[in-house]
């Protein structure tokens, strides 16, 4: 008898990369995102209205970025 496979172990793998990719890239993503916010509200006390624009520019970008994601993830799961 040949046992059947209830495990692919590379589709298994990929999951686990993939999912690993996604937790990392999204929690540095909205951790600029907070970083960018606190920094640029800093900036604004100090009367520094240049870095201040570049750090609300940061945190803007950041949540840019974590906005496409959970669009992308929410895009993947409802398609299948």
């Amino acid at each position: 008898m040949i046992p059947a496979t209830v495990v692919d172990v590379g589709q298994l793998l990929e999951v686990v990369e993939a999912s690993l990719i996604a937790g990392v890239g999204m929690s540095i993503a909205f951790s600029l995102v907070i970083r960018g916010a606190v920094r640029a509200s800093e900036h604004r006390q100090q009367a520094r209205p240049l870095v201040a624009g570049a750090h609300a520019l940061l945190a803007a970008v950041a949540l840019l970025v974590v906005l496409a994601a959970v669009g992308f993830g929410v895009s993947t799961m409802l398609s299948k």
